[in-house]
């Protein structure tokens, strides 16, 4: 009897529980959202790519706060040499950080004796500090894998490298002074000529960080992209409109366009108008929403 009383509560405890929030799965976000009984969003939680791990998140619309949620069950540890793996673990995040931060210096210094005018050291350092520094600091990284460190350090060199080129460009050292940082790069005549105009999206599909389709989303509404040379609008598969600001913006030699980096997550815009992708992060890593402009629907 007594175990059958237990069982009676415990159910009624997971009942009550369902009628104060609601979980919901929103597939442009990539993430998992939490509503109250009056259907305000309290929260929500998604997969940090950096890290490796979901994380939880707040809304602060209510007065309780949803725990993250414990997705295994604790190892059962020995006591013995604890303190040991503890230290050691932490030595090798201190480690990792200084390389970081190491590079960090190297670069800046690197930056310093550049042969550029002061205006373009300065353009270098103001950029790299914006798309590079601001998005490592706003990241959670798991400084104690060695692999994790040295793909931060790879992406830091790559980026910089990236934004010499295009300072140093012959054509962006032809275009007039702007007090607008974005419009100080070199831009591919098709997507200026096509600023302002609605361009019709054919198809929006999902795609792994390897490049791999992993599904195609239902368009609810005629869907399509705005672009203007410090924003883009967009209407989602769901038929929600909402924007982007762009604060800086990075040539992509391989794939032909730039990366804009946002508030909100990179993107990027092929040069022949034939896609977009929207990113998630600044990293321009993970899973990306690609919306075709073309009716091909490929890349």
């Amino acid at each position: 009897m007594k175990k059958i009383f237990i069982s009676v509560f415990m159910l009624i405890g997971i009942y009550c529980f369902s009628q104060t929030a609601t979980k919901k799965y929103n597939s442009f976000y990539n993430r998992y959202e939490y509503f109250d009984s009056s259907g305000n969003m309290i929260g929500y939680e998604k997969y940090n790519n950096l890290s490796k791990q979901w994380e939880y998140y707040t809304t602060g619309t209510t007065a309780q706060s949803q725990q993250p949620t414990q997705y295994r069950d604790p190892q059962q540890l020995s006591i013995s040499g604890l303190g040991n793996a503890m230290t050691a673990k932490q030595n090798r995040y201190d480690n990792n950080v200084q390389q970081v931060q190491r590079t960090v210096n190297l670069i800046s210094n690197q930056i310093n004796n550049l042969d550029v005018t002061d205006k373009q050291r300065q353009l270098i350092h103001d950029t790299f500090q914006k798309s590079c520094i601001n998005e490592v600091n706003r990241t959670k990284i798991n400084y104690s894998s060695a692999n994790e460190t040295n793909r931060i350090i790879q992406w830091l060199y790559d980026s910089i490298n990236t934004i010499i080129k295009n300072v140093t460009a012959p054509s962006f050292n032809s275009m007039p002074d702007s007090n607008s940082q974005s419009s100080n790069y070199s831009s591919n005549s098709l997507v200026i000529a096509n600023y302002g105009k609605k361009l019709p999206v054919y198809n929006i599909a999902v795609f792994s960080q390897s490049s791999n389709r992993l599904r195609d989303e239902t368009i609810m509404s005629d869907s399509y992209v705005i672009i203007n040379e410090n924003r883009i609008e967009f209407k989602r598969a769901d038929g929600f409109v909402t924007y982007r600001n762009f604060y800086d913006k990075v040539y992509n030699e391989q794939k032909k366009g730039y990366t804009y980096s946002s508030t909100t997550g990179a993107v990027f815009i092929h040069d022949d108008l034939k896609y977009v992708e929207f990113f998630e992060t600044n990293l321009a890593e993970g899973e990306n929403y690609t919306y075709f402009i073309t009716p091909f629907g490929n890349r």
